[in-house]
């Protein structure tokens, strides 16, 4: 019954696909920096590949490693910004993908991350900046 009353005020938007990226504000040894440069080019790449893009300030944490990339050493908590975008299967494309990665892997070179992430769909694909392997979850 919502629905009926949304759609009369509301047109629908579908799409396909939520692609999100994760810019955390400390590097892998925990210091902070200034992420606003890098929300900013982000949320304007992603809103130029799929039409627009939303950044949301959030808190994350994850598992620290110790200094040879191996083994749990700790939790750090950050102050990670979130750029969601709403994604129609056309403007999903290899080129597109291709320019955020490479945003996102100048992003983790330049702030020293351990990786650098976005998600589709729910599903996790990560670089690790270390070892400098793909990977998904």
């Amino acid at each position: 019954m919502w629905r009926d009353w949304v759609r009369k005020w509301f047109p629908t938007l579908a799409y396909e696909h939520v692609f999100i990226t994760y810019l955390p504000n400390k590097d892998r040894h925990g210091n902070d920096f200034d992420v606003e440069p890098w929300d900013t080019r982000i949320l304007r790449l992603q809103a130029r590949l799929f039409r627009g893009a939303t950044s949301y300030p959030s808190r994350g944490s994850y598992r620290t490693l110790d200094a040879q990339g191996r083994g749990e050493t700790g939790i750090m908590v950050e102050a990670t910004r979130m750029i969601v975008s709403f994604v129609n299967e056309g403007d999903l494309t290899e080129a597109a993908l291709k320019e955020i990665t490479d945003v996102l892997k100048d992003f983790g070179h330049k702030t020293r991350q351990e990786s650098v992430a976005f998600v589709v769909d729910g599903e996790m694909y990560y670089i690790d900046m270390i070892a400098g392997k793909k990977k998904s979850t």
